[in-house]
């Protein structure tokens, strides 16, 4: 039985059939967008174990490598008695602290030349290449804490930075990670930067405005991320100038501009022109100008935030309303012609665990609904559920 009433059905097949009527016609196809294949490399955990001969061998693993991973008394999966049956080939691990050292040095040098240049997607690269994503947080904390001590183009540099590595370089949870060691340290920081909680609430409120940041951020428990927290200290200061920002008139604008007169980023271009096609193809239901306008950006890394997107609007939209079916029938459109990937496709659903956390406050049933839109993704072969 489809999830769909018979109104939101025929609104669905319509999308759906004006994308086949002109491939019937002789029209454009889609555009296949090459999806990558699983990498075929994979770290081998510390303490798997391989036999050679009749001796039984434990690799332990250079932490600089693996830096998750050790044999650690004090894990859970710690088996004292085990290791009775191996032998330690390798027994000397250097300590963790000289391998975080190394890659805030490394860090230290990619921000200062990034200062310099500006050239994001150098940076992209060379923070890629120093392999220890598990220390991003590290990275964050320093081009930030480094940009305080410079001017207004270098904090504006630093901002359109962390906008260009999200979520691609930075994963999320490390950039999140990032700022809470920020709150935590900027008592310390203001000492030697007396402005540093206002540059910093600027900071938070620039990371929420360009999406990079979740606004549930700001309700952020300072008491359990900052054991013994005083009134008044820092921390709760700083939480309170951000909201302040976000909530003043015109509050956006005033964000965007305060470090200059900057034009907007690729990436909040990008933004703006995928809300104003998915709203103009929500009112029109012209789904070959839809696509077209897709294919204008360039950008299929970027693909999905226009699922995400339109994941939002179908949540925000009356009940009832034409614009799930209608949206939902594009993505099957972009999905089955492969003008979104089946990756990107995944990834916008996936986000959405983390934007409906705030749409809940002013959509109350916005869970309710984001599971009913996974099933019709299901139903309508554009999206798997998750196991």
């Amino acid at each position: 039985m489809s999830l769909l009433t018979k109104e939101q059905r025929a609104i669905f097949d319509e999308a759906v059939r004006a994308h086949a009527l002109e491939i019937l016609n002789g029209g454009e196809e889609g555009l296949t967008s090459p999806i990558g294949s699983p990498s075929k490399h994979h770290h081998q955990r510390p303490g798997n174990r391989v036999k050679k001969g009749e001796n039984k061998i434990l690799a332990v693993m250079d932490a600089e490598a693996h830096p998750c991973f050790a044999l650690d008394e004090n894990d859970p999966n710690y088996d004292s008695a085990e290791l009775n049956d191996y032998e330690l080939r390798q027994t000397r691990v250097g300590p963790r602290t000289d391998v975080i050292v190394a890659y805030k040095n490394a860090v230290t040098a990619i921000i200062e030349e990034y200062f310099q240049t500006h050239d994001a997607r150098e940076t992209q690269r060379a923070l890629d290449e120093t392999n220890k994503p598990l220390y991003q947080h590290f990275f964050v904390k320093k081009l930030v804490t480094m940009s305080m001590d410079r001017g207004d183009r270098e904090k504006e540099a630093a901002a359109v930075l962390l906008s260009a590595l999200y979520p691609h370089h930075v994963d999320p949870e490390q950039l999140q990670r990032g700022f809470e060691r920020l709150l935590e340290s900027v008592d310390d920081l203001a000492i030697d930067v007396p402005a540093a909680a206002d540059d910093l609430a600027m900071f938070i409120a620039r990371a929420t405005v360009d999406d990079i940041l979740p606004p549930r951020f700001l309700h952020t428990n300072l008491e359990g991320l900052l054991p013994g927290l005083r009134v008044g200290e820092k921390a709760a200061e700083t939480i309170d100038l951000a909201h302040g920002h976000l909530h003043a008139h015109h509050g956006t604008e005033r964000i965007l501009r305060a470090w200059g007169d900057s034009d907007l980023t690729p990436l909040q271009q990008a933004k703006h022109a995928i809300q104003e096609c998915l709203t103009e193809y929500v009112s029109s239901g012209d789904v070959n100008e839809a696509r077209r306008c897709l294919r204008s950006l360039h950008m299929n890394y970027f693909h999905h935030e226009f699922v995400k997107r339109a994941l939002v609007l179908c949540i925000e939209a009356p009940e009832g309303h034409e614009t799930a079916p209608r949206l939902l029938g594009l993505l099957k459109v972009l999905g089955k012609s492969g003008e979104v990937s089946a990756s990107q496709m995944k990834i916008g659903f996936d986000r959405m665990d983390v934007v409906v956390e705030d749409l809940v406050l002013d959509v109350p049933k916005a869970k309710t609904r984001l599971e009913g839109l996974r099933l019709m993704a299901k139903e309508e072969e554009i999206h798997p559920m998750r196991e």
